[in-house]
């Protein structure tokens, strides 16, 4: 179809050049012949136009930074090549992106000339967090008075995530202390602090604290305590992916602790509620913070009635860190079905102003009926927890 249509497009410049010459030559005069003459070039282009192959242009894209957080900015250099050096006038680069299920296009209208090579940079800026997928680029060549259009599909196929911003966070137990009556962070695992059990020699890498300074005056020879390593916490975040006002400031969230657990050397487990629930168990290695981080940059807001848990999933640890934007209580007791102390359960509640705070005070005061922590959360309290302690 589009070939019979360009065909026809070529036939009508034919014919108008055609039409032209037997008009200038019956009916004679100046004028006509004027007409005629100064038609030859734009038919003869169009004509040559139409014969031009695309095939010789090659088109490649470039992603400058494939590691973007979210509100940053992406530069993306499309370079298009050719061997033959015909004239080409309007030239329109079509490059598609797909970001959340929806298409946009940057398009960019060049006079190519004689040249063989031409670059666009483009920038994508305050870019939201997601995967971003650049299939195809569309190159269109068009004549003077768009008698001649060909276009031709380049299948480039081009991937880039923006990950949730991250805040640097700094967690405190819920629990009194240790055995000994020292407090632990939710997130860092302590050895040190215990009585040792037994000594051996030192070896490189021993902290100075660990040497046992009684043995050293006895027998010259330094000695290193050895401990019982002591039992590090386990901690269970939980995101709820329902459709909300603060969804995106959930995962940054969520993201945040990832990242601090990771900092601080803990065992945290992470729990995706949604129409695909997916669970990334004792996140500890670079390598599994990244994959969730890659979850977290994928992952989208789903209808609250298609929001599930893992089945058969019993959530475990010495605590439950359930984040949401959307606190509704079918929500919280399927939560309560997969744990046996509501107690561990500490509830993130983040809201955009006083109003969305109010219309939730009803849930909030039964969530709390039943024995579980609610923190209510702006999203500027998030920024501003850079670098502080929030206590769990």
């Amino acid at each position: 179809m589009k070939a019979l249509q360009s065909f026809g497009r070529f036939a009508s410049v034919v014919a108008i050049g055609t039409v032209a010459y037997v008009f200038a030559k019956f009916q004679g005069g100046f004028v006509s012949w004027f007409i005629f003459y100064m038609l030859i070039p734009f038919v003869t282009y169009s004509v040559l136009l139409y014969l031009y192959p695309l095939r010789d242009l090659t088109v490649a894209r470039y992603i400058e930074d494939r590691h973007v957080s979210r509100s940053g900015q992406v530069s993306i250099r499309v370079v298009l090549k050719r061997n033959f050096p015909f004239p080409l006038l309007y030239v329109i680069l079509m490059d598609r992106r797909v970001h959340a299920k929806r298409e946009k296009i940057e398009r960019k209208i060049m006079l190519l000339g004689f040249r063989r090579t031409y670059e666009h940079t483009y920038l994508l800026k305050d870019v939201q967090r997601g995967e971003y997928t650049l299939p195809t680029v569309e190159v269109e060549i068009v004549d003077f008075f768009n008698w001649i259009r060909k276009r031709k599909v380049f299948v480039i196929q081009n991937h880039f995530l923006v990950y949730p911003s991250v805040t640097d966070l700094v967690y405190e137990s819920a629990s009194n202390g240790t055995s000994e009556g020292q407090q632990l962070s939710a997130f860092m695992l302590a050895k040190d602090a215990t009585t040792p059990s037994s000594i051996r020699e030192y070896a490189p890498g021993d902290r100075m604290s660990w040497i046992h300074w009684k043995s050293f005056a006895r027998t010259s020879k330094l000695m290193t305590k050895e401990f019982d390593e002591q039992r590090s916490e386990q901690h269970t975040l939980l995101l709820d992916c329902g459709i909300s006002e603060t969804f995106e400031d959930a995962v940054e969230f969520a993201a945040s602790i990832v990242v601090s657990a990771r900092e601080n050397h803990a065992k945290l487990t992470l729990i995706t509620a949604s129409d695909q629930p997916k669970v990334f168990p004792s996140i500890q290695s670079a390598g599994q913070t990244r994959q969730a981080l890659v979850h977290l940059a994928k992952i989208q807001p789903e209808d609250t009635q298609k929001v599930r848990l893992p089945i058969e999933k019993e959530i475990s640890g010495d605590a439950l860190l359930l984040i949401t934007g959307n606190l509704r209580m079918e929500f919280v007791r399927s939560v309560l079905t997969c744990t046996h102390d509501a107690s561990t359960i500490v509830c993130f509640v983040l809201i955009t102003d006083e109003t969305n705070k109010k219309s939730l005070e009803a849930n909030v005061n039964q969530v709390k009926s039943l024995g579980i922590t609610v923190k209510m959360i702006y999203p500027s309290d998030r920024l501003s927890m850079s670098r502080k302690t929030v206590n769990l």
